[in-house]
């Protein structure tokens, strides 16, 4: 028996997953880590920062390139209102992560205190989160109609 990993139930599926993934993962982000960092001591927050940094990369950027790969590929394959829409708020989402969050994590390592940029992290991060969330949302709208 062939499976065909093509099908549009199987990359609805596939796109349940990542969307879902990438919600979780940034509310955990915005709701439990980066409300932590403000209960570090700097210099303590230094070292556990690098260690964070690198390892929550293994986490993020799979589900995040999974992500826009499959939405990608479903764009570039057929017209959906709903695959453009997603992509845009993943291009969004992308955009701020790249342009925003990574160098204030670049540039928290480096302060004198890394309490303002903690704190800035939280309230920037709240756009990534209302655009992953959206991306949820209008998939699993999808599911019901």
């Amino acid at each position: 028996m062939e499976i065909d990993f093509l099908d549009p139930e199987r990359l609805f599926s596939l796109r349940l997953v990542w969307d879902t993934a990438a919600l979780v993962l940034i509310w955990l982000v915005q709701l439990v880590i980066y409300p932590s960092f403000q209960h570090y001591l700097t210099p303590e927050f230094r070292t556990w920062h690098t260690s964070y940094t690198r390892r929550v990369t293994y986490i993020v950027m799979p589900v995040m390139i999974g992500q826009l790969a499959l939405y990608l590929y479903q764009a570039f394959n057929g017209f959906s209102w709903d695959i453009w829409l997603n992509l845009a708020l993943i291009a969004g989402a992308w955009g701020i992560t790249f342009f925003r969050a990574v160098p204030a994590h670049s540039a928290i390592g480096l302060a004198e205190s890394h309490l303002p940029l903690a704190e800035r992290l939280v309230r920037e991060n709240w756009f990534r989160t209302v655009l992953w969330t959206a991306v949820w949302l209008v998939t699993v709208g999808g599911v019901f109609s």
